[in-house]
């Protein structure tokens, strides 16, 4: 029989609502063998198959999420030039697929190069709001073993969706595994952790008993732990903070590794771009 969801007992059934941009299914983890974030352990090789890392002058700066065979979705800081308002062209980066090791690319791993680069038209570099973008690749993926779609949460504005807050969720980069680089270097092999979705209502509280003015928008995702320790960090930016849907060994992303203050504080969760926002505007660009 089908079971109704509701909000208490989502841990055990998940969210069956999502959207599929692709044109096989997405979200499932690859059947092959298993093999920084901070607080995490590594993630067996394709257990995340839609995962990228993105390159600039052959160094890894920024994770993206596959979402059909020819769009990325990244963060738009992830194209910021650091002069002034200007985004990189695509020429200027490359996206490794399949990837798990940055130092001993697999014969599975392979890079591509991109079409077009679309910022999120109301997001400014230097600022965190609608902090999105979607790269377009000059090629056609192949779906293989390594290499298959994320689901993208639903929409907000649609009957179906479903909030995420305080639901268990993943996040998983190649970013740095403590904010001290005396303490911790950028991770070699993929990372993952597991952290809990924030209200943004007690989001916005934990970060004021810290003393920090950080406006949090409503359509930003908090998620890490009250006592800190487990975080997205810097180079995981981009990556895809994921949760269960509904299905057996499935998944969907609902956020963007964004901002924060440090990595891993008590009572300063990581701050992600919230996809429900912005499926109409991934649906334009993906279906042009």
């Amino acid at each position: 029989m089908q079971i109704e969801c509701s909000l208490i007992i989502m841990l055990i059934c998940g969210i069956n609502a999502f959207n599929n941009f692709a044109d096989i299914n997405c979200g499932h983890k690859s059947k092959g063998r298993e093999g920084k974030i901070v607080g995490g352990a590594t993630a067996d090789r394709g257990e995340f198959p839609w995962l990228v890392s993105i390159t600039r002058r052959g160094g890894h700066f920024c994770g993206g999420t596959v979402i059909s065979n020819r769009f990325i979705l990244t963060a738009g800081h992830c194209l910021c030039t650091g002069i002034g308002t200007d985004t990189l062209k695509p020429n200027h980066i490359k996206v490794t697929i399949a990837q798990h090791d940055l130092t001993n690319k697999s014969s599975d791993a392979y890079e591509v190069t991109l079409k077009a680069v679309t910022v999120h038209p109301e997001y400014t570099c230097g600022n965190v709001k609608n902090d999105i973008a979607i790269l377009e690749m000059d090629n056609r993926l192949v779906w293989s073993e390594f290499v298959s779609p994320a689901c993208l949460v639903a929409s907000s504005s649609e009957d179906d969706y479903t909030p995420i807050d305080d639901l268990p969720a993943v996040v998983a980069g190649w970013g740095w595994t403590h904010e001290d680089s005396s303490k911790g270097k950028r991770a070699n092999v993929l990372q993952k952790a597991h952290v809990n979705v924030i209200g943004t209502e007690k989001c916005r509280q934990w970060y004021k008993s810290q003393g920090k003015k950080t406006k949090i928008q409503d359509t930003q995702i908090c998620a890490g732990h009250e006592q800190g320790g487990v975080d997205s960090c810097w180079a995981d930016s981009g990556g895809p903070l994921m949760i269960a849907t509904g299905k057996v060994d499935q998944m969907m992303v609902v956020g963007i590794v964004s901002t924060g203050i440090g990595c891993a504080r008590p009572f300063l969760p990581g701050l992600y771009t919230r996809i429900s926002e912005y499926i109409p505007w991934v649906r334009e660009i993906v279906n042009k």
